[in-house]
């Protein structure tokens, strides 16, 4: 359109034809959707946002003043409109960082918001080039404009309602048909009348998804959240973190994705072409012991250009602390006992605690059995004693994982600190032998299925069956048994693959030539049969003589072997 007097009499196809032009223009400003609205009150808003202070619902993040937050006339006196922008972001990693999910190389994980470049950068960017357009097309003084993002006076959500973006979802976010909610949004108040758009009469039907999956509760009911309890705000405290709340965060280091990942919206959504958004998967997946080791300088360098840097790097470290506690993570004992002795502020050292407690272990109790006596701080001190109770209350986790082989069904145990046996048999033909084993050999103990504990284990195996195999390359936690019996079941790892030896030999390898019949009990207790080869010791007279598993599969494992 040519450009406009100002002072000309205003006429509503002169500013639709102005609107038309924006809308064409979005996509090459890095806008991917437009809307607009009018500058006047949000009087229904006003009205939820009283009652969810009224509830203890309101993070404390928010504008205080409800009257800015719902009257855009009060931000410029001459409002007369309000645009709406939205800009969609990624929600798949191009490829996940290879290592292991096991001790000492657990992750943890920034929420899709914190990908790629700080979106209120991106935003305001996007912004300031909607002003520089509209300013060549208008280019007079009394024109008018104010912009915010995220942090302004305005509820961005209530906007982008009102101008047509999106509806608004039971999830309490903007669901655009177009992007999803995979959106960041940002506001325009300008004293151009433009033409409103329509607010979308599209909603979540009959579907709870969202309210169902969130980890914490926080989504009291459709479109109503307990802030306080939403795990993208506890992320975000300084404060200590409740620990039932602590409990349900995973490994989320900044923000949550959950009733964004569940909501059939979303499906098949996924925005790449904002190359500043798109994400490095070694920074939005990190190793979490490495975090609690970071200087400022390093945390800058690492995150400095991502959303979550705002608060800065103690409450990441304290939420990776936390994830090192839901992982049950034992090498992560000697990082956290050193925050608990060395780190200044109250709040990491209360987390520390916790997640030493969640982790147990007699390293873990004595850490902080010998940190509780030093600390002046009486509420980290209670954190202390309230860790100690729960680690020596905590049954042992032991998992379990059943696999095929060309012996049979095979049920893999894993403690928190490695592999620690191998049964004959399925899940539930051996559960009482497993528990009766685990009873003696470690204590109390609650039996879970995780396949992801035991991947490597089973996969090593596997290839050990198909010839590709061996020697196993697998944290072993070797539990049970007297102190010869472990002596024994360390010998046998000696025994080269495709050999065999004798009894005697392995009696004279632990320095004990007279103890033959004990080497063969020992063997007989051997709780990791495969891994640790008890199937290579024979009679001294080349006798296949004793296995636990029956001489049918002690002949198989030698004959695949050879």
């Amino acid at each position: 359109m040519p450009r406009a007097n100002w002072h000309e009499p205003e006429t509503a196809e002169r500013w639709a034809s102005l609107k038309q032009d924006i809308i064409e223009a979005a996509s090459s400003l890095g806008i991917d959707q437009v809307g607009f609205t009018t500058a006047d009150p949000f009087l229904s808003l006003k009205e939820r946002l009283q009652t969810s202070i009224d509830r203890g619902y309101a993070s404390g993040f928010e504008e205080p003043d409800l009257d800015k937050r719902t009257t855009p006339r009060l931000l410029m006196s001459e409002a007369r409109s309000i645009i709406a922008i939205a800009v969609a972001y990624p929600s798949k990693l191009p490829e996940s960082p290879q290592t292991k999910s096991e001790p000492g190389q657990y992750r943890g994980m920034f929420a899709r918001t914190a990908w790629g470049m700080d979106y209120h950068h991106v935003l305001r960017d996007r912004l300031q080039k909607l002003e520089a357009y509209i300013r060549e097309r208008v280019p007079e003084p009394e024109l008018q404009f104010r912009s915010m993002v995220d942090t302004g006076e305005l509820c961005d959500r209530a906007v982008a309602e009102r101008a047509g973006i999106g509806f608004s979802g039971k999830n309490c976010l903007i669901i655009s048909p177009q992007y999803g909610s995979w959106i960041y949004l940002g506001e325009m108040i300008t004293n151009i009348p433009f033409p409103p758009d329509h607010a979308i009469t599209e909603d979540c039907g009959e579907c709870t998804r969202c309210l169902d999956a969130c980890p914490t509760g926080a989504l009291v009911g459709p479109g109503q959240m307990n802030a306080k309890r939403c795990i993208s705000f506890l992320t975000q405290l300084k404060e200590p973190i409740a620990g039932d709340l602590m409990a349900k965060m995973g490994n989320r280091l900044y923000g949550c994705d959950t009733c964004q990942v569940v909501c059939p919206k979303n499906k098949g959504f996924n925005w790449t072409h904002h190359p500043e958004m798109q994400p490095d998967p070694e920074a939005v997946k990190p190793l979490l012991v490495p975090m609690l080791e970071l200087s400022n300088r390093e945390f800058s360098d690492q995150f400095g250009m991502s959303a979550a840097a705002w608060r800065g790097k103690k409450p990441i470290q304290r939420n990776a602390m936390v994830a090192l506690g839901n992982f049950r993570d034992r090498s992560a004992v000697p990082a956290l006992t050193e925050a608990l002795n060395a780190e200044p502020r109250r709040e990491l050292r209360i987390t520390a605690a916790w997640a030493l407690g969640r982790i147990s272990g007699a390293a873990a109790i004595e850490a902080l059995a010998k940190a509780l006596p030093r600390d002046q701080d009486e509420e980290v001190r209670q954190a202390m004693r309230d860790a100690i109770e729960e680690a020596k209350a905590a049954p042992e986790p032991l998992y379990v994982q059943e696999m095929e082989s060309p012996i049979g069904t095979l049920t893999l145990c894993a403690t928190l600190d490695g592999l620690c046996a191998i049964e004959f048999g399925s899940i539930l033909d051996r559960s009482d032998t497993i528990q009766a084993w685990a009873a003696k050999a470690i204590g109390k103990v609650t039996m879970q299925r995780h396949p992801e504990r035991l991947k490597e284990a089973k996969l090593q195996l596997e290839e050990y069956f198909r010839g590709e195999r061996k020697q196993f390359d697998l944290k072993i936690d070797m539990r049970g048994g007297t102190p010869f019996q472990r002596e024994v079941w360390t010998a046998l790892c000696d025994i080269p693959y495709g050999e065999t030896c004798s009894y005697k030999h392995i009696a004279e390898a632990v320095g004990r030539p007279k103890a033959v019949r004990a080497v063969g009990g020992a063997n007989n207790r051997n709780p990791l049969p495969v891994v640790i080869p008890c199937h290579r010791v024979i009679g001294a007279g080349g006798a296949l003589v004793g296995y636990g598993g029956g001489l049918g599969i002690k002949e198989t494992l030698l004959s695949l072997e050879s």
